[in-house]
């Protein structure tokens, strides 16, 4: 599991990169204003193991963050969060040179991942796909927290990563790790990514976090899909990434549905 759970731990940053059926467009959307100072408090406080019944991504609840994507795809994404991070949505505005034609190649995104699904809406065309993403709950169970960050840290290690500095990114201080086996370099807050480099054969990927604000409340409707777009049943993120067949039964134990899920109802998935 540890091979195939690094990939889930960076697959929605990769579902941009994997999309390949985009048409031209120069529709821009908006940047989101940030209120002023709101940097997280910064603590030295040890971090106590926590005991819980549902699973989390990140130490924080609520939030939003801008990236900048730099190397092979230029361009923003916002992200918003809540549940910890186990209910995200990304608006995803980048570009990237196609080799068939002399114009860059536009990547208009929505990006929702939500209960036991990931949703990816191609914003030009108005098409969109369902993923599977109980896996990710599965790969909760590697923690005795259910802590999703604690289990991207044991894979990080488990592949040579080991944290070799700390930097101010977006006003955090972010541990900075070196995962040498999947030549990549990856700053982190509280589980959060802040800033990651991916070295490619002919390029790179660089997507940087340049604001955070966890502090004002997230926009009404914030997570809510697009009511005009079509769509249709993708593959699941385990047979994306095990090319398996088999589909996971009974996923409806994985949906939050606002509220806790118990560790007996993942050990009943299993």
């Amino acid at each position: 599991m540890a091979r195939n759970g690094w990939w889930l731990i960076l697959a929605p940053f990769f579902l941009v990169a994997c999309e390949s059926s985009y048409s031209d467009s120069s529709t821009a959307q908006e940047s989101p204003t940030l209120a002023e100072n709101t940097s997280p408090a910064l603590t030295s406080e040890p971090q106590v193991v926590v005991n819980r019944d549902y699973p989390v991504r990140y130490e924080v609840k609520d939030g939003h963050i801008r990236y900048r994507y730099s190397g092979l795809q230029e361009g923003f994404e916002d992200v918003y969060f809540t549940q910890y991070g186990m209910v995200e949505i990304k608006f995803t505005k980048t570009k990237r040179p196609n080799p068939f034609k002399k114009a860059d190649e536009l990547i208009d995104l929505t990006t929702l991942m939500h209960d036991s699904a990931i949703y990816v809406v191609d914003n030009l065309t108005k098409n969109a796909r369902r993923l599977d993403n109980a896996l990710l709950y599965e790969t909760a169970l590697q923690s005795p927290s259910l802590d999703l960050n604690e289990v991207a840290e044991d894979m990080f290690r488990a592949r040579g990563g080991s944290i070799v500095d700390t930097q101010t990114i977006a006003g955090v201080p972010a541990e900075k790790w070196v995962i040498k086996e999947a030549n990549s370099q990856e700053w982190r807050w509280k589980g959060i990514l802040m800033k990651t480099i991916v070295d490619l054969p002919r390029n790179m990927v660089k997507v940087e976090a340049i604001e955070i604000d966890t502090v004002s409340p997230l926009p009404e409707g914030i997570f809510d899909l697009p009511t005009d777009v079509n769509v249709q049943e993708g593959t699941s993120m385990k047979q994306w990434m095990e090319d398996l067949s088999k589909p996971i039964e009974r996923k409806q134990y994985f949906d939050l549905q606002g509220n806790p899920i118990s560790r007996d109802s993942f050990r009943r998935i299993k």
